[in-house]
């Protein structure tokens, strides 16, 4: 279900081409997102060469779903994830993705948010992070870039969403928590 909703969101995006223009593959909006990837302010777990980049939104259940399921993968086989927070979904996301932000720890902030989502009265429903009363322009700006990221591809409400480099160097793209971990086993395969 969730799947076939954030596959209709791709599509969507895709129509926003004209006629006169070929839809872009999935590939192409992922090689798109690769190339501006530089621009993104993100809170790195794990190293390694293999990197698989996750945008988020602090209070998604699907983030939190997946964030939860890649745990285990952590840094195993060189396995780098780079989750690049996003705030559209409700008022308190861009509060929270500014206090991960802003934290001395991002990492921690980031974990924290996690374990604590929706056990934390203070911090509303979803992620578990109080959201933080002033918002630095710096943030803001890195935040606004992280959506102008997402945006480039033509992609604009579809979370989670991981972008990488397959083992043959093609951009891909997947939207949403894997179903189960038997998917996403097989999709971390693919990660160069």
């Amino acid at each position: 279900m969730i799947q076939r909703t954030l596959a209709a969101a791709l599509v969507a995006a895709c129509a926003v081409w004209t006629s006169a223009h070929a839809a872009p593959s999935t590939q192409q909006l992922a090689g798109t997102m690769l190339r501006e990837m530089g621009q993104t302010t993100a809170i790195t777990l794990g190293s390694g060469p293999r990197v698989v980049d996750v945008f988020f939104d602090p209070n998604c259940p699907y983030c939190h779903e997946l964030y939860e399921d890649l745990q285990p993968w952590v840094g195993k086989q060189g396995l780098q994830l780079r989750w690049i927070p996003v705030a559209v979904l409700t008022p308190s996301s861009e509060g929270k993705a500014a206090a991960m932000l802003q934290a001395t720890d991002p990492r921690n902030a980031l974990a924290h948010n996690e374990s604590d989502y929706d056990e934390n009265p203070r911090a509303g429903s979803g992620g578990g992070l109080v959201p933080v009363a002033h918002i630095a322009t710096v943030t803001r700006d890195e935040l606004a870039r992280n959506v102008k990221v997402l945006h480039a591809a033509g992609v604009y409400f579809a979370f989670p969403m991981m972008v990488w480099r397959d083992r043959s160097g093609q951009a891909q793209m997947f939207l949403g928590a894997p179903r189960d971990a038997a998917q996403l086993e097989k999709l971390l395969a693919t990660v160069r």
